[in-house]
C-alpha cells in the first residue's frame, strides 16, 4: 500500500506546481507520468478480487497431480514473456506451482480425516515483479478438503457372542455392538444399526436403528432353539451409503420354568396274593419315573406318595420303587395312590400321576378270566356334529373280559378330559360343546385294566362340521359412487364373511337397480356394460344377499345405494329425456306455423275487401252519360235507358248536381 500512498503525494504536490503557469520547468510532469507508470506495473502482483489470501476447496478424493486451482494474481508468469515469477515459500508442500504458470497442482493425498495425509494445507506463494527493484510481494493460498464418503463403518468387537436366559422377557436388552465410521462428522459418519434377513432374525433386534444396543424381539425356549446366529449390519448416510457386517452368535441357557414329567400319567399295579410287606409291586405301562423337562438344567427328582391312602405303599425316594406295606396286604379291593416328584433344587416344580393297585385274584393273573381283558378291537372311530350337545354318548369301547369284573380306563394325555369322559362301562360321553372350525378331529389312546391285566386302543373322534354361521357383511348398509368409465370399473366391494370353515359364499343382487350392476365372486360392484345409455336416474337403490354353501344354506341381506354423477351420464340421460320433449316441442312449432299462415291469410283477405270498397267507392262518385254507357255495353238500347234510369234514381237522393246541368 505504499507505492499508492507515495503516488498520492506525488501527484498533490505536483498538481499546484503545474497550475502556476509555464514558468515552471516541465520536468515535474514527467516525474508524475514515470510515477503512475511503475504504480501500474506494482500491480501485477495484486490479487484480481481485491482480496489478500487465495482460498481453495478440493474432494479428499482428487487424484495426485490434479490442477485444484489457479491464482488469480494479475501479471503474466510465462518464463519466455512473463511480467512476474511465483514461487512456493514452504519446503516439501503437498502443493505445488506449474512452471510457467499461475495453476496448483496436487503433490500428495489429502485426508479428510488424517489417516492418509493433511486435512488441510497453507502456503505462502512469493510474488516477484520483473525488471525492477521492488520487493516481493507474498500471496497466502488456503486449500481445505471437503469430506467423502470414503470409509465404511467399522464395528468395535466384532463378531459379536452374547448368553441369553430363554427366560429373558421381550426387551431385555442381549448387548451393546457399536460400530463407528471414520467419516467426518456429518451424515457420512451417521451410523444405522438392523439385523438382516434369515433364519432365527426376529429372535432379536435394534433397540432402534440409531441405538446399538440389541433387545429380545420374541420370547426364546431353550427346548426347540439353544442357539442361533444372525448377521448385523450397519450402514452410514452416504450417497452412495457404505456399510458393513458382522455376526452374532447367540447361545440360550435353560431356565427352569418346566415341570418334571412322569413317563406315564396313570400306573397299574398288580398286588401278588402271597406278598409280604415291603414287596416291590410291577408296574405298567411301565416302571415308575419322572424326569426334568428343562433338558439344559436336568434337574433330579425325588419320589414320594401324596394324599390319601399314602399309608398303602412306599416309594423309593431317589429310584421310585414301589413297595406294599402291610395295610396294603390287609385291603382287598382296588385303590388308588397319588405318587409326586418333585424337583430336588425347586420344590415348587413338581408332577403327579396315579397308581391303581388291584389284588391278585387266586390262581394267578387272569386266572378264570379267559385270558384277562381286551378290547374289541384294536382302533375305535367316531363321527359327532360341532352341535351335539354336552352329555351326548359318542362311542362304547367295548371290551372282552370276565362277567362281574370291574374295569378302569384310562387316557394318553390329560387334554381328553377337557372335553369328553369315559364311564366304567366304556362310554365316551361329551364333556364341553365342540366347535369344527377350532379342531376337527381328536385322538388319543386309552387302557382299560380289569386291575389283573390290560390292553390299549386308540380312538378317534371327527367332528362335523355344522352351518351354524349365516354370512355376515362387514357393514349393515353399503354406498357408492360412480367415478371415471363407469363400466368396467369397480365402484367398490362388498365385504362378507361366513364363520363356518370351508363354506363358500355367493353374492346376488336384487331391486330396481339390479339390472344395470353386477358383482363378482370376490364381492367387486361393476356397472354392467352399456348400463349408462339406459339409466334415467343418478341413484340406483339394490339389495345385496350373500348366501354360504352350509347344509341348509344361510343367507343375509343387506341395502346397497349406488350413486351416479350427472357429468358420467352425459348424453345417455339427455336422450332418455329428449324424445318425448323434442316430439311435443315439434308440434308446438307445427301448430304455431299453422296458426302464423291462418292469420296471413285472413290478413290478406281483409286487404283485399278494403281495396274493393275502396273501388265502388271512387266509382259511384263519378256518375257516368248513358250515351257512353251505352256504348261501353254494347247492349240495347231499352236495356241501358232502364239500368241508367235505375241509377239516377238511386243516386238522386245522396248527390247534388250543379244547376244548369
Amino acid at each position: 500500500m505504499a507505492a499508492p500512498l507515495v503516488l498520492a503525494a506525488l501527484a498533490l504536490t505536483a498538481t499546484p506546481a503545474l497550475s502556476q503557469g509555464p514558468t515552471r520547468p516541465p520536468a515535474l510532469a514527467a516525474i508524475a507520468l514515470s510515477i503512475r507508470s511503475r504504480a501500474i506495473q506494482d500491480s501485477r502482483c495484486y490479487l484480481m478480487n481485491g482480496g489478500a489470501v487465495e482460498s481453495f476447496f478440493i474432494s479428499e478424493d482428487t487424484p495426485v497431480g490434479s490442477v485444484i486451482g489457479t491464482l488469480s494474481v494479475n501479471g503474466d508468469p510465462n518464463d519466455l514473456n512473463g511480467d512476474i515469477s511465483l514461487r512456493i515459500q514452504e519446503k516439501n508442500p503437498p502443493i505445488a506451482l506449474a512452471p510457467g504458470t499461475k495453476n496448483l497442482t496436487l503433490l500428495r493425498v489429502l485426508d479428510r480425516e488424517e489417516r492418509l495425509g493433511p486435512s488441510s494445507v497453507y502456503v505462502n506463494v512469493r510474488c516477484d515483479r520483473r525488471h525492477t527493484a521492488d520487493p516481493s510481494f507474498v500471496v497466502p493460498v488456503s486449500v481445505r478438503v471437503w469430506d467423502v464418503n470414503d470409509n465404511a463403518p467399522a464395528w468395535r468387537g466384532a463378531p459379536f457372542r452374547a448368553r441369553v436366559s430363554e427366560a429373558a422377557a421381550v426387551g431385555a436388552r442381549v448387548l451393546a455392538a457399536p460400530a463407528a465410521d471414520p467419516d467426518a462428522p456429518g451424515p457420512h459418519a451417521a451410523v444405522r444399526y438392523s439385523v438382516l434377513p434369515g433364519p432365527a432374525s426376529e429372535y432379536v433386534g435394534f433397540l432402534s436403528e440409531l441405538d446399538s444396543t440389541i433387545v429380545v424381539k420374541r420370547p426364546l425356549d431353550y427346548e426347540t432353539l439353544r442357539n442361533f446366529t444372525v448377521r448385523l449390519r450397519a450402514q452410514d448416510g452416504g450417497s452412495p451409503p457404505r456399510h458393513n457386517d458382522t455376526t452374532l452368535s447367540v447361545e440360550l441357557l435353560d431356565a427352569d420354568d418346566h415341570n418334571p414329567k412322569f413317563g406315564a400319567e396313570h400306573y397299574v399295579a398288580a398286588v401278588p396274593r402271597h406278598a409280604q410287606e415291603g414287596t416291590i409291586l410291577e408296574t405298567s405301562p411301565g416302571p415308575i419315573s419322572a424326569a426334568d423337562q428343562d433338558t439344559g438344567i436336568n434337574a433330579p427328582v425325588y419320589y414320594s406318595v401324596s394324599g390319601e391312602g399314602a399309608d398303602l405303599v412306599t416309594l423309593d425316594r431317589d429310584s421310585g420303587a414301589l413297595a406294599a406295606t402291610a395295610a396294603l396286604l390287609r385291603t382287598t379291593t382296588a385303590v388308588t395312590v397319588v405318587i409326586k416328584a418333585t424337583q430336588v433344587d425347586n420344590s415348587d416344580r413338581y408332577a403327579l400321576a396315579t397308581v391303581s393297585l388291584r389284588p391278585e385274584a387266586a390262581g394267578g393273573a387272569g386266572a378264570g378270566r379267559a385270558g384277562g381283558v381286551r378290547f374289541s378291537r384294536r382302533a375305535f372311530s367316531v363321527s359327532v356334529p360341532e352341535d351335539a350337545p354336552p352329555g351326548t354318548v359318542l362311542a362304547a369301547l367295548s371290551t372282552r373280559a370276565a362277567d362281574q369284573v370291574p374295569l378302569q380306563f384310562y387316557v394318553s394325555e390329560r387334554s381328553f378330559l377337557e372335553k369328553f369322559a369315559i364311564n366304567g362301562a366304556g362310554e365316551v360321553l361329551l364333556r364341553k360343546p365342540l366347535d369344527y372350525e377350532v379342531e376337527d378331529s381328536y385322538r388319543y389312546q386309552v387302557m382299560v385294566t380289569d386291575g389283573e391285566t390290560n390292553d390299549t386302543a386308540s380312538v378317534e373322534i371327527s367332528v362335523q362340521n355344522v352351518n351354524e354361521w349365516e354370512p355376515r357383511f362387514r357393514h349393515a348398509q353399503y354406498e357408492f359412487e360412480a367415478r371415471g368409465a363407469g363400466a368396467g370399473r369397480a365402484l367398490g366391494r362388498l365385504l362378507v364373511h361366513d364363520g363356518d370353515r370351508g363354506d363358500a359364499v355367493r353374492l346376488t343382487l336384487a331391486g330396481p337397480g339390479a339390472e344395470a350392476l353386477e358383482v363378482s365372486p370376490s364381492g367387486d360392484l361393476f356397472l354392467r356394460e352399456g348400463a349408462l345409455a339406459t339409466l334415467n336416474s343418478t341413484t340406483l337403490h339394490v339389495v345385496a344377499t350373500a348366501q354360504d354353501s352350509g347344509s341348509p344354506p344361510r343367507q343375509t341381506s343387506v341395502p346397497v345405494v349406488v350413486r351416479v354423477p350427472e357429468s358420467l351420464l352425459g348424453a345417455h340421460v339427455w336422450r332418455a329425456h329428449a324424445s318425448p320433449l323434442f316430439a311435443a316441442f315439434a308440434c308446438a312449432l307445427a301448430l304455431l306455423a299453422l296458426l302464423l299462415l291462418a292469420l296471413l291469410a285472413y290478413l290478406c283477405r281483409l286487404k283485399r275487401r278494403r281495396q274493393v270498397k275502396d273501388t265502388s267507392t271512387v266509382k259511384s262518385s263519378t256518375p257516368e252519360k248513358p250515351a257512353a254507357l251505352s256504348v261501353a255495353s254494347g247492349g240495347s238500347l231499352q236495356s241501358v235507358s232502364a239500368g241508367a234510369s235505375s241509377i239516377l234514381a238511386a243516386s238522386s237522393t245522396s248527390l247534388e248536381l250543379p244547376a244548369g246541368e
